[in-house]
């Protein structure tokens, strides 16, 4: 059971995040086009025959992740999928946290809570509750329709969708917790966006290194899982220590 100061806390968040236009185009329009219409027209590429195996010349050493595209495309699919659905997991609350914050610095609202009997840590907890609230309902909507298509069209097993569940979950969770790190710290918006995109763009490349490197796209699922997990710890960690009522003020 959360806090009677947490829940009222959430409320205001989430009625804020609502009422921000900017934020809410942000959190449908680039996960719609991750989770499911570049991955969608891929699958249905692969089941209606427009993707075939790719004849390479000899002598030609791919990496161990897409060894089997020469000879399985279906596995090639089920591998491109993990960093997509990563991607997905992390874009909302990358993109979303810097209006609940910088937004509400700038309206001077922060303000008020100084006045209120509330812990620091009870803010953070309200606005990541938020966050999370506003990434699962817009994600996992998303994924329940490539989760469809993965087993309409033979892609996947369940245990492959639970799998991706997984990954998915744990990018939300790290993508929420440094996110909002990050725009509690930064004190405009241009900052706060600067260094997500900063942040973004190695974990970018890591997804993709990971899904080159590792032949298996369960492994490389549950490894990419492990990771966020505990960046968001860590993140976690550091945002309970170094964030007091004066640095929310700034």
């Amino acid at each position: 059971m959360l806090e009677r100061e947490v829940r009222i806390l959430f409320g205001k968040e989430w009625r804020q995040l609502l009422r921000s236009r900017g934020a809410m185009v942000s959190a449908l329009l680039l996960p719609m086009i991750l989770l499911v219409i570049v991955p969608g027209l891929q699958m249905l590429g692969l089941k209606t025959g427009m993707s075939k195996p790719v004849n390479l010349p000899s002598g030609v050493e791919l990496p161990p992740g897409l060894r089997e595209l020469t000879q399985d495309p279906v596995s090639m699919m089920r591998g491109m999928l993990v960093p997509f659905i990563a991607l997905g997991g992390l874009i909302v609350p990358s993109v979303t946290a810097s209006y609940i914050l910088i937004t509400e610095r700038e309206s001077r609202t922060l303000e008020l809570l100084v006045a209120l009997p509330v812990r620091v840590g009870q803010i953070l907890l309200a606005k990541l509750l938020a966050l999370l609230a506003l990434a699962s309902s817009v994600t996992l909507v998303l994924f329940s329709i490539d989760a469809v298509l993965i087993l309409v069209l033979g892609i996947g097993s369940p245990g492959f969708v639970l799998v991706l569940l997984a990954l998915l979950l744990s990018a939300m969770t790290y993508s929420t917790t440094t996110a909002l790190l990050v725009s509690l710290l930064a004190r405009d918006f241009r900052t706060s966006n600067n260094i997500n995109g900063l942040l973004l763009g190695p974990v970018i490349l890591v997804c993709f290194g990971v899904m080159l490197a590792v032949p298996n796209p369960v492994l490389s699922a549950l490894l990419l899982a492990v990771l966020f997990a505990v960046g968001a710890v860590v993140a976690t960690f550091v945002a309970l220590k170094v964030i007091t009522f004066e640095r929310l003020l700034r």
